[in-house]
């Protein structure tokens, strides 16, 4: 009996040390991934603080108060997709608003700005397009043009001179 109670013993200290290794490589993965989390936490934060950080850079760069000849093509490629992003928003409200606008014939059916004549009473489709900008001026920093009553560019954010 005593020499089954040693292998019983002796498989019960096997198995608890397997159990002890077992929770020790769980808490040590715990504690890398909570490592890792706190890692790309903090990545995130410098990444959103450098962005900060460049922006105000680009900005006083912009206004003349910061002089440095290293930042002016960079400025400027900045400038560029400045303005294929704003060109891009503006062509994308303007169809939705194209596709919003329901036009009406004389006789009450739908038609589009495509259609020359109406489909149900064979009228002529004239449709006007409402857009007028009033009096513009052309933005000094990005040439685009903005109502003259703007007080910043729509398309850059730069202060508009008088």
């Amino acid at each position: 009996m005593s020499g089954l109670q040693t292998k019983l013993g002796g498989g019960m200290n096997i198995l608890q040390d397997s159990l002890q290794q077992g929770k020790q490589k769980l808490q040590t993965a715990q504690e890398i991934s909570q490592l890792k989390k706190l890692v790309q936490e903090n990545m995130t934060k410098r990444a959103e603080l450098i962005l900060q950080l460049g922006e105000s850079v680009y900005r006083l760069h912009r206004e003349g108060e910061i002089i440095q000849s290293e930042f002016s093509d960079i400025t400027q490629s900045i400038v560029a997709l400045d303005k294929m992003i704003f060109n891009a928003q503006k062509s994308i409200e303007l169809q939705s608003k194209k596709n919003q606008i329901a036009h009406k014939c004389q006789c009450g059916a739908s038609i589009s700005e495509n259609d020359k004549f109406c489909g149900v009473c064979g009228t002529k489709v004239e449709i006007q397009s409402e857009v007028d900008l009033g009096s513009t001026i052309v933005c000094q920093s990005c040439e685009e043009e903005i109502p003259e009553t703007s007080s910043f560019c729509k398309c850059c954010g730069m202060k508009v001179a008088i």
